[in-house]
């Protein structure tokens, strides 16, 4: 009994260490790094990129004060002011920042990856997630990314303008028993549940309203003539229950390639008839049957109604290259904690649960290049595209998804507007931001390559300017550095732990 007692008595201070280690791990403090600070610049001799008519100009002198470029013209012609910062861009190529029209900015992502934005030049994103509830532990609510704005543009944080919020999504019935503490109408599975769903979220002042697969038919309709009463943007899923022409017709925009293949073959119909509970994606007969008649309909409504498409094409080739080491050992992930990283290899193995068979392979591959190849379609039919990752690497996405448009036929030019002057479309913001030109806010890319001769010349990032904020290149290593460290460090784990701990549910 003596040594039963002496080893409960080990056991215990061994449990209490952890304890001890766990809660001080949750109270530690965040390391952060440090912004740059404003200052006025001058870029000289340097080639612009003109993203609008897909030419450069070389020779250019940029001059940029109070987050704004005030002059630009041939560099003879352009005095550089004395207290001026001058960079040389000599064999440097300067073009717009980019944006993430589709990136999910989560409660804990100032403690991780909210930095890499910038050190991947991408200054703006929407976000596509809005929380559930107030102080809610994992899905950052508006109130947060207004703040983590706001004191990025003032130099106290390194991130992105985080330029609209989203409500929850709109998902048909079950939501309520998924996430405990929400009222009932979070179902939104009847016409007044959806209009009292909207009406909850404009009350929280979010600009638009998602909708996901699984909201009813008559439940989407209520949804998006709520919205349009209350002055609200529907964004997001082309639902099961819907029409990709009747989303079109409603949504600002439409997420995610694989729509259209859902919506253009022979039983589409059927399926769409058959419920929310029973839709199946069977991509093989998707494939088999496809009508690019109908795929043409879908381009043409899309076209008509000004609604934007977000293809995403990085998420369906994770889905596609999920057994390979491409996406398994990618070597970005060394960006993600492994807390993060187990969340996402979970998602990634449950993909390949489905079938491993190399049929099976074959044909999600074969799903995800012919949803390249609709989104060529789609552009050469007049759709606005849009950049937007859904993925996980903060920024460094981007650039990856840009490699995907050119691979789905756009021309660098095209893609480089897509995240660029065509986000700034979207927000209204044109002449503002996306250009550069005399006025616009100064956020800019220095690049040591064109990125109109390749696409993938866009990561050879030599500065980024942030409203005015200069990251040179020595900064950008800093902010890689720093959020590789943040993804090995015991203290965020185990403020994620106590996250997970305080509200244990799944979305």
């Amino acid at each position: 009994m003596k040594y039963v007692a002496r080893a409960a008595a080990v056991l215990g201070v061994l449990v209490l260490a952890v304890l001890v280690a766990f809660a001080l791990g949750v109270l530690w403090p965040v390391a952060t790094v440090q912004p740059a600070r404003s200052t006025a610049l001058s870029i000289v001799n340097v080639t612009v990129v003109d993203v609008a008519t897909g030419t450069l100009v070389p020779g250019q002198t940029v001059l940029i004060e109070n987050a704004h470029i005030v002059a630009l013209g041939p560099t003879d012609d352009i005095v550089v002011p004395q207290a001026s910062s001058v960079i040389d861009g000599s064999d440097r190529y300067l073009l717009p920042a980019f944006w993430d029209m589709h990136a999910h900015i989560y409660a804990i992502s100032p403690l991780l990856d909210l930095p890499l934005y910038i050190a991947y030049g991408v200054t703006n994103v929407r976000d596509m997630q809005g929380c559930p509830q107030p102080a809610d532990p994992f899905i950052a609510c508006r109130e947060d990314k207004r703040r983590w704005t706001s004191e990025a543009l003032t130099a106290q944080r390194v991130g992105p303008r985080i330029m609209s919020s989203t409500s929850f999504m709109a998902n048909g019935p079950g939501m309520s028993e998924r996430i405990k503490g929400v009222p009932d109408f979070f179902d939104t599975a009847t016409p007044d549940q959806a209009r009292a769903f909207v009406r909850h979220f404009a009350r929280q002042n979010v600009e638009a309203i998602k909708v996901y697969d699984r909201i009813p038919r008559d439940a989407y309709f209520a949804l998006v003539d709520e919205a349009r009463k209350l002055g609200l943007e529907v964004v997001g899923h082309r639902p099961y229950a819907v029409t990709a022409a009747e989303a079109a017709a409603h949504q600002k925009s439409i997420e995610h390639a694989r729509f259209i293949l859902h919506e253009s073959f022979a039983g589409s119909a059927e399926l769409r008839a058959g419920g929310a509970a029973d839709w199946k994606e069977d991509r093989r007969r998707m494939l088999d049957q496809h009508d690019p008649r109908e795929a043409e309909a879908i381009f043409s409504a899309m076209k008509d109604a000004g609604t934007w498409y977000v293809p995403t094409h990085l998420t369906r080739w994770v889905d596609a290259y999920s057994d390979d080491a491409s996406v398994r050992e990618d070597p970005l992930l060394r960006y993600l904690h492994p807390l993060m990283k187990w969340q996402w290899l979970e998602d990634v193995n449950g993909t390949l649960a489905d079938d491993r068979s190399s049929e099976a392979r074959e044909t999600y591959r074969e799903f995800y290049r012919k949803g390249l190849e609709l989104t060529g379609a789609a552009h050469r039919s007049g759709v606005k595209i849009l950049v937007g990752t859904d993925y996980i690497i903060a920024g460094a996405d981007v650039h990856r998804e840009l490699e995907q448009l050119v691979l789905a036929g756009l021309a660098p030019a095209d893609a480089l507007q897509a995240a660029t002057i065509k986000p700034a479309e979207y927000f209204g913001l044109e002449g503002q931001y996306g250009i550069v030109a005399t006025g616009a806010v100064a956020d800019l890319i220095l690049l040591n390559a064109d990125p109109l001769d390749d696409i993938s010349n866009t990561r050879r990032i030599e500065s980024v300017i942030f409203n005015g904020y200069l990251y040179d290149r020595s900064m950008i290593d800093r902010i890689s550095a720093h959020v590789e460290d943040q993804a090995r460090s015991w203290s965020v784990g185990c403020k994620m732990l106590w996250r997970f701990i305080k509200n244990p549910v799944g979305y």
